[in-house]
């Protein structure tokens, strides 16, 4: 029987002040477009990961600055296809409620993580966390409202 290969996706950290500066350096951000990279390397294991540009509107077109998204303490989902991989998107205004929306205890996050998942029709997505650096380990913050996930191949959405 022969072995189906599988793929696998990096949980991804975005620093808060990595997204800040995308946004200060892209007027007319309105939404972030996350797409798929793989670095060069000569290890056959190395998981996808994603790098993030601003989209702005007007003049409808995407930032030439970009962030490459680190992994996340070594963390990665292994999926078998099929599956869709195409650009995840989150609107402007839901990173604003991420990065801005403090606790309970009044503390916003200083990083986000990006897990991966996938959804009934087989499309990659992300789903976020909020995270505070704290001198006995990172902190797990709720979300700021409902769950923000990434949106794969907008304008779809996913539920």
């Amino acid at each position: 029987m022969e072995e189906i290969q599988t793929l696998k996706f990096f949980w991804l950290k975005y620093e808060i002040s990595a997204i800040q500066a995308l946004i200060n350096n892209s007027p007319g951000i309105d939404s972030f477009v996350f797409s798929y990279f793989f670095a060069a390397t000569d290890d056959d294991s190395k998981p996808l990961q994603l790098i993030s540009y601003a989209h702005m509107s007007p003049p409808n077109q995407y930032s030439s600055y970009y962030d490459t998204l680190e992994d996340y303490n070594n963390n990665a989902l292994e999926l078998s296809g099929p599956l869709i991989m195409s650009n995840n998107v989150i609107s402007l205004a839901d990173m604003l409620l991420l990065i801005n929306t403090p606790d309970p205890d009044g503390d916003k996050p200083d990083y986000l993580v990006f897990i991966p998942n996938v959804n009934d029709t087989r499309h990659i997505y992300y789903d976020v966390n909020r995270y505070k650096r704290s001198g006995t380990g990172d902190v797990h913050q709720p979300d700021p409202s409902a769950p923000i996930n990434t949106n794969p191949s907008p304008p779809a959405t996913i539920s």
